[in-house]
């Protein structure tokens, strides 16, 4: 079950979302926020959220030290209490990261970047955020 947990984490982790400060008019021409025409390409902002390695760790731990105690249990039962203990354990762990990661993510006022305003602070030790600053594409 610690596996199938371990390969729910990513599924549910990845998350991304952009804004870029303008546009192209019809023209083919670049405009601001504002829609005033401009020469220069909008910046555009793509931030994207990756799971993070130390929830891997948390869950090998919890695995470990649930191996280690099963082996010293006096009795079947012990051993059993052990692993459901253990088993929730990794099944919290991965639900809490999932959780605050999406939720941090998702309130990150990204049109505050363009504005210069904002900075990101990662769900750490939950997920990373990848912050990527490039320029409007050319259509």
């Amino acid at each position: 079950m610690s596996l199938i947990a371990a390969l729910v984490y990513p599924a549910f982790m990845g998350a991304s979302a952009g804004y870029c400060a303008g546009g192209v008019d019809g023209e083919g021409g670049f405009v601001d926020a504002a829609g005033r025409p401009v020469d220069t390409a909008p910046a555009c902002v793509e931030l994207t959220l990756k799971p993070s390695p130390l929830v891997y760790v948390g869950i090998v731990l919890i695995v470990l030290f649930a191996i280690s105690r099963v082996l010293k249990a006096p009795d079947e039962a012990g051993a059993l209490r052990i692993l459901d203990r253990s088993l929730t354990g990794v099944c919290v762990l991965v639900a809490v990261a999932i959780v605050v990661s999406q939720v941090w993510f998702h309130l990150i006022p990204i049109a505050d970047f363009m504005a210069g305003t904002a900075s990101v602070l990662s769900p750490f030790p939950f997920g990373f955020i990848d912050v990527a600053n490039t320029p409007l594409p050319v259509p």
